[in-house]
């Protein structure tokens, strides 16, 4: 039962992750994914999807053209910077409940927001092609693809996270859910694993979006898609149909004024 020493009730948030974005902020995600269009089609489907690029690409504008509503998360941001105080030994300045989001209206609360909105951002800016890529294999008539591809490239992700949180680092995970939204799907922190050693498992995270204690995933990867009970499911997102391990490195902490 390999586990980090990261205890959501200690190295997590104790905030929900509910904020309203701007019109700014909402125009900046929406840019970045669509920026990773190309690249995405590139790499769906080995090759095949760079030949049917003029048509996946408006495909993809649409789903991205979606209305972002006024309350959004920045799950990214909260699970790097939650992962980077973890990184460098410091105590997470985590809010005192559920309700302490930081607002623009105090100084602490500013600071701490813009570097949150700055992580969500990274998060984003590394992983958005990955995110694009997996929803193009599952969702678009393709060779080869739907939920048995995104199952066969879940087991070798499932691979990749075990061996990290062997090194006892917990690790941003992106969740890729049934949903054609991109602004759907979800990431968190994962924080342990159990290996069942037969196709099944269990996955111990931090989800910032039912934050204070341990949240769980449990695999079933024997048949052909993905099984997944979750202990915070999530009705926009659908089933979920598949994880990566996000691109990551540890970031500079802020630094954060005193509210007078």
């Amino acid at each position: 039962m390999p586990r980090t020493n990261f205890k959501p009730e200690v190295n997590g948030f104790a905030f929900v992750n509910s904020w309203k974005l701007d019109t700014f902020e909402k125009q900046q995600m929406q840019q970045i994914l669509s920026g990773s269009i190309n690249q995405a089609s590139q790499s769906a489907a080995g090759g095949f999807g760079a030949m049917l690029s003029g048509r996946i690409g408006p495909q993809i504008e649409r789903w991205i053209e979606a209305a972002l509503p006024d309350y959004y998360g920045m799950c990214g941001g909260m699970a790097f910077v939650a992962a980077d105080y973890y990184h460098a030994n410091q105590p997470l300045p985590r809010g005192s409940d559920y309700h302490d989001i930081p607002q623009n209206d105090t100084p602490r609360g500013r600071s701490l927001r813009a570097h949150l909105w700055a992580r969500q951002v990274e998060s984003l800016q590394l992983n958005a092609a990955q995110l694009l890529a997996w929803m193009i294999m599952l969702h678009l008539p393709l060779p080869f693809a739907g939920p048995g591809w995104l199952l066969q490239r879940t087991r070798e992700e499932w691979e990749r996270l075990k061996t990290i949180l062997d090194q006892g680092q917990p690790w941003p995970l992106c969740l890729i859910g049934s949903s054609i939204s991109p602004f759907n799907n979800h990431q968190v922190l994962a924080t342990g694993y159990d290996d069942g050693g037969d196709g099944t498992g269990v996955i111990y995270l931090y989800d910032m979006n039912d934050p204070g204690k341990e949240q769980t995933i449990r695999l079933d990867m024997r048949t052909g898609a993905l099984v997944a009970e979750e202990s915070v499911p999530n009705h926009d997102r659908g089933a979920l149909r598949g994880f990566f391990c996000e691109q990551y490195q540890p970031g500079a902490l802020p630094e954060l004024p005193e509210d007078e």
